[in-house]
């Protein structure tokens, strides 16, 4: 007889497409209208494959032991209290914040801290589960809010990611009120909601974790129907896939996985297998983000500055890490230390399009040059635009075409801060 964690069943459900939206960019210094088209930056040359299915898998192994030390397949059925501490404290606790315009009280961050670390044992089991709606990933487990201001809507403190339908997860731990659990998911380490996430056996779990026919979505966003529960995917999300069906998870009322099979309905927003890498492929997905809103941690269902590149990378096999420094730490680049302004322009001009530049706060992909100005395109929260009375910090909060010397909020030019480019092949 099965565990009951074993337990899974098949479902029929209909799938709903959601409608591709148009965004409307805005209009940034310097950037002609016709630039902000992904046909002024596609080329014949642009149609050549970049890497081969096996060299991604090696670079998708590179970055997994950069990052992580291991793969979320080569976690073991336990884990140690003192290596689970670990990682639960990682995430530090600043009590000079607000939630809901109000102060944090002390009382309330010791006691989030507190049950973050409660119910480790010395070894605790950690299980396999596939996440089965869109859920943010938090740094302790509550959804309230923590920003820097009593204004600030904006930057959540305590949000570290979004995680989508049909990612596999392991779960570490449950807090004490066994609400959230703890879990580490292909890029990340963090809480959340526990009926967000359906528990399975191993075998099954696989089916999500290494899935044989993706579909992959290439949609910026993409709402698809199991049974009467709405998903939205974001772009790069692979579904597992059989017989023509798309496999979407959901949770019974046990907390187990359901599967409910969907027929495929391949087209712009859904791709039957990984897109091939690229130069063109990079720009056009990049380019159905145009005009998006810029969504801290993927608040908003949209991105942020490495979210944004991440999700581009994922429609073609390529798994970034999640946040920038892990990005350009990951895999080999060129540095910018001591090089000078027109030297780091110089070497930009000659950067693969689809390459990613960074600075220590940011993520910005290069697209090509025009009229010998090289050019991006990036999810922005704000820039420095110039006026009569001095540089004024513009919030713009959204995903935009610009050139690379672009005005920081600061007043100082983005390629003044760049500190490396990386290019994946």
């Amino acid at each position: 007889m099965l565990h009951a964690f074993h337990r899974i069943s098949l479902l029929t459900g209909a799938l709903c497409l959601s409608a591709s939206v148009a965004l409307a960019a805005a209009a940034m210094p310097g950037t002609p209208a016709a630039l902000t088209k992904a046909s002024a930056w596609t080329t014949a040359a642009g149609n050549t494959v970049l890497a081969t299915p096996e060299r991604i898998k090696a670079m998708n192994a590179q970055m997994d032991k950069a990052t992580f030390g291991d793969s979320i397949q080569d976690l073991g059925a336990s884990i140690s209290g003192d290596k689970l501490t670990g990682y639960v404290n990682s995430f530090g606790m600043d009590e000079d914040q607000y939630i809901q315009r109000a102060p944090i009280s002390h009382s309330f961050a010791s006691q989030l801290v507190q049950d973050a670390k409660a119910n480790i044992r010395p070894t605790n089991t950690v299980k396999y589960g596939v996440v089965v709606d869109r859920v943010d990933l938090r740094s302790f487990p509550t959804l309230q809010r923590a920003f820097d201001s009593a204004s600030d809507t904006q930057f959540d403190n305590w949000q570290e990611t979004a995680v989508d339908p049909a990612t596999p997860v392991r779960v570490y731990h449950t807090n004490p009120q066994g609400n959230f659990i703890f879990v580490r998911t292909p890029h990340y380490r963090g809480w959340v909601p526990r009926n967000k996430v359906a528990i399975t056996d191993a075998k099954t779990w696989q089916t999500y974790a290494n899935p044989a026919s993706p579909a992959v979505v290439t949609g910026r966003v993409l709402t698809l129907q199991a049974g009467t529960q709405p998903q939205l995917y974001q772009m790069g999300t692979a579904i597992p896939t059989q017989g023509g069906n798309l496999l979407l998870p959901t949770r019974n009322h046990q907390g187990y996985l359901q599967i409910v099979p969907v027929k495929a309905a391949y087209g712009a927003d859904l791709h039957q297998g990984y897109l091939p890498y690229t130069a063109n492929n990079t720009i056009e997905m990049a380019f159905k983000h145009l005009g998006a809103p810029y969504g801290w941690g993927g608040m908003h269902n949209s991105v942020d500055c490495s979210s944004f590149v991440q999700d581009v990378y994922k429609t073609m096999g390529i798994q970034l890490p999640r946040n920038g420094d892990e990005q350009a730490q990951s895999f080999p680049g060129k540095s910018f230390q001591g090089m000078t302004h027109a030297e780091k322009l110089a070497y930009i001009k000659t950067a693969a399009p689809g390459s990613l530049l960074f600075t220590p706060y940011h993520v910005m992909m290069v697209l090509g040059n025009y009229n010998g100005t090289p050019y991006m395109i990036h999810s922005l929260a704000s820039y420095g635009m110039e006026t009569s009375s001095g540089v004024v910090k513009n919030r713009i909060m959204q995903v935009v075409v610009s050139k690379v010397d672009l005005l920081a909020g600061s007043g100082t030019p983005l390629v003044d801060q760049m500190t490396q480019c990386n290019t994946w092949k």
